[in-house]
């Protein structure tokens, strides 16, 4: 699509709060309290308290709140640290690329307190940089998958940029350049999952955004082709790939936060377990129980069988994304929560047990589709003899089966209770939930410093 650097901008650049349809103002405010409350639980986690550590140490600036952890600094390290909070547990919702709200709203809440922005801009600049991340994870579907880039990064640098140019006022010409600034910063690869590096991969594209919106302000400039097809991002992330631009074309017309959706997470591990999990869970439900396990046999589709780990994990980060640990959890205990991530909990031998009668393996036919659908399949040898079996195509949490208010808002509470005394944390709530009548954010980032 010639002048795709352009159309972009320009929307980015005229983007206004006024302009949003309500249901999309209540998508973002919903994303908001997700977010939000997972990066107050996430801030204690070793990967966020690592870039604090690092953040005080790099700068005395006291000029951003850093969630969770009682201190403040420079913006771009505020970001680094609110980014990789955001993502630390991999709670934090998805889209089909992806967790790119991770990396965006880290920025535009640490950009918006530095500029006093009002509630309204900040929602309204959020919406921007996830429609601009949108259109680039439906435009190359294939990037994580084929190309083993990690979309949560690579496009969620340019999405965040696009949050903090539109906040700080930028022109079209501006919006651009920092843009093209943030193509050239964009990374991160699938093969840090299980790590503390991919929860750093959301924390960078927040300070990306930052960094490449305040040197575009600045006069910094890029290639204006760094976003045209055939060339810059494209050519770069997706060599090989067949890639498509016409979702760009309903850009500004459409929303695909609420066209398409956010997908909330009711677990806090790998989402591309989480089909397995509700199939596990319905049929504990319905009363088979780790006692009556002889072996358990997952089919799942190619590209969880390439990312998801098929043996019992080391520690608690590694149990996030092991299939065997996490369906023997869900097995033993009924639930998946926080704790059930903690090194302690991935070493217990009892679940430890369960998790070596489970294997996973590619599912004859399964396939994802293109509206999210990640189907898996589970196979339960019994004990007597018996054998039950299930199959899910979307796991709840996503528009298909979306989570309920009070579910978000149980989540959210679980979260916060990390970071914050139940006082505060229905005080971040309610400010969120009337952020579009608040006239500045900073009174919201105050409190998400943290009071524990």
């Amino acid at each position: 699509m010639a002048g795709l650097a352009d159309k972009v901008s320009e929307f980015v650049a005229g983007n206004e709060f006024d302009k949003l349809p309500p249901e999309v103002v209540e998508a973002a405010k919903a994303a908001f309290l997700d977010c939000v409350g997972v990066a107050l639980a996430g801030s204690d986690e070793d990967s966020a308290r690592i870039c604090g550590a690092l953040a005080q140490q790099e700068s005395r600036v006291g000029e951003a709140t850093v969630i969770g952890q009682g201190f403040r600094t420079s913006a771009t390290l505020a970001a680094l640290c609110n980014g990789t909070s955001a993502h630390a547990l991999d709670f934090d919702h998805s889209f089909l690329m992806g967790q790119p709200t991770a990396g965006l709203i880290p920025a535009v809440l640490t950009m918006g307190e530095t500029l006093g922005a009002s509630g309204r801009n900040v929602l309204a600049a959020y919406v921007a940089g996830f429609e601009v991340v949108a259109r680039l994870a439906r435009s190359i579907p294939q990037l994580s998958s084929t190309a083993h880039w990690h979309a949560t990064s690579s496009l969620g640098a340019v999405g965040a940029a696009a949050c903090c140019a539109g906040l700080a006022g930028l022109d079209a010409a501006g919006v651009r350049n920092a843009l093209g600034i943030a193509v050239s910063m964009a990374s991160g690869t699938v093969w840090n999952f299980a790590t503390m590096t991919k929860p750093l991969h959301s924390g960078l594209a927040a300070q990306n955004g930052i960094l490449a919106a305040r040197l575009a302000a600045r006069g910094f400039t890029s290639s204006p082709a760094a976003l045209e097809d055939g060339k810059g991002l494209f050519d770069c992330f997706a060599r090989g790939i067949d890639c498509d631009v016409t979702p760009f074309e309903s850009l500004g017309h459409s929303f695909d936060l609420t066209g398409i959706g956010i997908s909330v997470k009711p677990y806090p591990c790998g989402g591309l377990t989480h089909t397995a999990v509700d199939a596990v869970l319905e049929l504990r439900q319905e009363g088979l129980r780790a006692g009556q396990l002889d072996s358990m046999r997952v089919g799942v589709t190619p590209h969880v069988f390439e990312l998801i780990k098929n043996v019992p994990p080391a520690n608690g980060i590694e149990a996030k994304f092991s299939m065997p640990y996490i369906l023997a959890r869900a097995l033993v205990d009924g639930a998946l929560v926080l704790d059930t991530f903690t090194d302690e909990a991935a070493a217990e031998p009892q679940v430890r047990q369960v998790a070596e009668r489970i294997v996973m393996e590619l599912g004859a036919g399964l396939v994802e589709e293109a509206d999210g659908g990640r189907p898996a399949e589970v196979t339960v040898n019994l004990v007597d003899g018996g054998q039950l079996h299930r199959r899910m195509d979307y796991s709840r949490g996503r528009p298909q089966k979306p989570m309920t208010p009070a579910e978000l808002r149980e989540k959210f509470d679980a979260c916060a209770a990390r970071a914050l005394e139940p006082e505060r944390s229905r005080q971040v709530a309610d400010l969120i939930g009337g952020l579009e009548r608040r006239e500045s954010v900073r009174g919201l980032c105050e409190i998400l410093g943290g009071s524990k």
